[in-house]
């Protein structure tokens, strides 16, 4: 069942980059409003007022935390997948260099990895983008309400 996700993945890449341009266009969108929320805030904590709001920056913090994170996780998970299927492709085609054959199987198991690293590439951009599209509309919505 993976190579039929795989192969639906590799299929709606269009509209997946689509997506990905109208997270980006969001954010750029909604990111001045949150920034002229936020700053006013940042300021009063440099200059050490009382009545600086704790809970929202301390929530500033660990959202840009988990965003980087999340980051980092899909990156590592896309290079991760890329760099199984080198590397099993390698393994597979040693065989030929050492005088030995590709079954069918072989050739199976090789297009179904090679498959799966495509489609990780392929929604990459957009599983890194919507997330942070999400949280950055969230706080516009809280943040408005204040």
């Amino acid at each position: 069942m993976q190579s039929f996700e795989d192969t639906a993945a590799i299929w709606v890449w269009p509209w997946t980059i689509v997506q990905t341009q109208i997270a980006m266009f969001e954010i750029l969108a909604d990111v001045p409003s949150v920034l002229a929320a936020r700053l006013p805030m940042i300021s009063d904590a440099m200059n050490g007022a009382r009545t600086t709001n704790t809970t929202e920056l301390t929530r500033m913090v660990t959202e840009r935390a988990e965003a980087h994170g999340r980051l980092h996780r899909s990156f590592s998970s896309a290079a991760r997948k890329v760099q199984m299927a080198a590397v099993g492709n390698a393994r597979d085609l040693g065989k030929i260099t050492g005088g030995g054959i590709l079954w069918p199987s072989d050739y199976m198991r090789m297009a179904e990895r090679n498959l799966g690293a495509l489609a990780e590439l392929a929604t990459f951009p957009r599983d890194t983008m919507v997330p942070i599209r999400n949280r950055v509309t969230s706080n516009v919505r809280r943040l408005k309400a204040k």
